[in-house]
Order: C-alpha cells, then sequence, then structure tokens
C-alpha cells in the first residue's frame, strides 16, 4: 500500500497508524481516540483516512468514537457487480428485522429519529415467525445474521447487529427510505422520494438564431 504521508512519519508513528487502523477496522464498538494516538491527533488522524481511502475504506465518526467502513463511491460499485450481496432468504429476514426495530417505531414515533439503529425495538421472532417468510427460513436467516452480526439477540427479541454502525450517512439515508417505498409506497413521505429521485428532464436545446433556421 503505498501512502506517501504514512511513509513520510518517524516509526514511532507509523506504529501509531496502523495500530488506529487496524482497530477501527475490526472492533465491533466505536474505537475511542483517547486509546489511540493516531485517532487523537488530527495529523495523524488525516493519515488514518488516507491509508483507509487507499483500500476503498473510510473513517466514520459514531457515537464518540471512530469506526471503518465502505467509501460511497466503492459501495455502490461492488453491488453493480454483486460483491458481497446477501442470499434473498437473509435479505427478507433482515428487512423484517429492520422494518419492526427500526422503521415501524420511528414513523409511530416511539423512537427517536437520531437513535442508533442498534438501540431499535426488539423484535420478538415469532413476530417474524408471522409473516409470509416460511419458519425455517426465518430460523436459519437468523442464525447467519447474527454470524455476521448484522442483527443481535437480546432477551426482548432481535435487533440490529453493530455492522450498521459501520454504515455513512447517505447509505444510511437510501436504506431507511427504501424502507419507506416498502412499507408505506402509497405515502406522501414515499411520493417525494420518488419525485426527488426521478430524472429530471433534459433542458431543451437552444433554439438556433434565425439565420441558421432560415438557411436552405
Amino acid at each position: 500500500m503505498d501512502v506517501p504521508s504514512l511513509d513520510a512519519l518517524p516509526h514511532n508513528r507509523r506504529a501509531d497508524v496502523r495500530a488506529a487502523v487496524c482497530a477501527v477496522e475490526t472492533a465491533r464498538l466505536p474505537v475511542r481516540p483517547a486509546h489511540y494516538r493516531a485517532l487523537a491527533e488530527t495529523a495523524l488522524r488525516v493519515v488514518v483516512e488516507q491509508v483507509l481511502a487507499a483500500s476503498g475504506r473510510t473513517l466514520l465518526a459514531v457515537g464518540g468514537g471512530y469506526l471503518s467502513g465502505y467509501d460511497d463511491d466503492i459501495r455502490q460499485r461492488l453491488v453493480h457487480e454483486g460483491i458481497g450481496i446477501l442470499p434473498r432468504d437473509d435479505r427478507a429476514v433482515l428487512t423484517l428485522v429492520l422494518l419492526h426495530s427500526v422503521a415501524i417505531p420511528q414513523a409511530a414515533g416511539t423512537t427517536l429519529p437520531d437513535q442508533p439503529w442498534t438501540r431499535g425495538t426488539p423484535v420478538p421472532v415469532q413476530e417474524l415467525k408471522d409473516s409470509r417468510v416460511p419458519d425455517g427460513v426465518v430460523t436459519s436467516a437468523l442464525q447467519r445474521l447474527a454470524d455476521a452480526d448484522l442483527v443481535r439477540h437480546t432477551k426482548a427479541g432481535y435487533v440490529l447487529g453493530h455492522q450498521f454502525l459501520r454504515l455513512t450517512k447517505p447509505a444510511g439515508s437510501e436504506l431507511f427510505e427504501e424502507l419507506i417505498l416498502l412499507a408505506d409506497p402509497a405515502g406522501p413521505l414515499a411520493e417525494s422520494i420518488r419525485r426527488r429521485r426521478a430524472p429530471r428532464p433534459a433542458s431543451p436545446a437552444t433554439a438556433p438564431d434565425r439565420e441558421t433556421r432560415e438557411t436552405p
């Protein structure tokens, strides 16, 4: 990995940067700046960002700490190429957890809009099985999703896993809009999303001047 700003640092500062990169890439919860010099010092944190960017990653400020996630351009490219896409059954069950744990409680006003998704309303497994997804599919998908830390099981039910802390703001907003379109497609908010996403009509071509129009 060729990052000139990293190579220019003294040996001990390079070690600080590498330690911070390793921490934000592997931690389940946000890494506190007080524990890593390269996250606490602005100049070194910039180098951390550059090292991550060289691998298509980005540094995310999350709850007073830091984690890493995929850069939005890289995320879209991976999706376009079909890399890292969950199987259909897993996507269906994860969508159910998202709807019942985050989207519906926020729409009902029982949770705050800025509350982390990982602290959503726990969803009892029976509520997931009451859907059209077969019980066996729900059970097996929940296990795979939990193994990937996309969902967590609590005493009260399932909530989203820590991997959702690694979403960039644009990725989180885009995902929440998809939930709105799914849960209330005829609602005013869904209509506003569709209007905003609709491609704008091309500007009319500039009319030719009179001389050009009259030229045979």
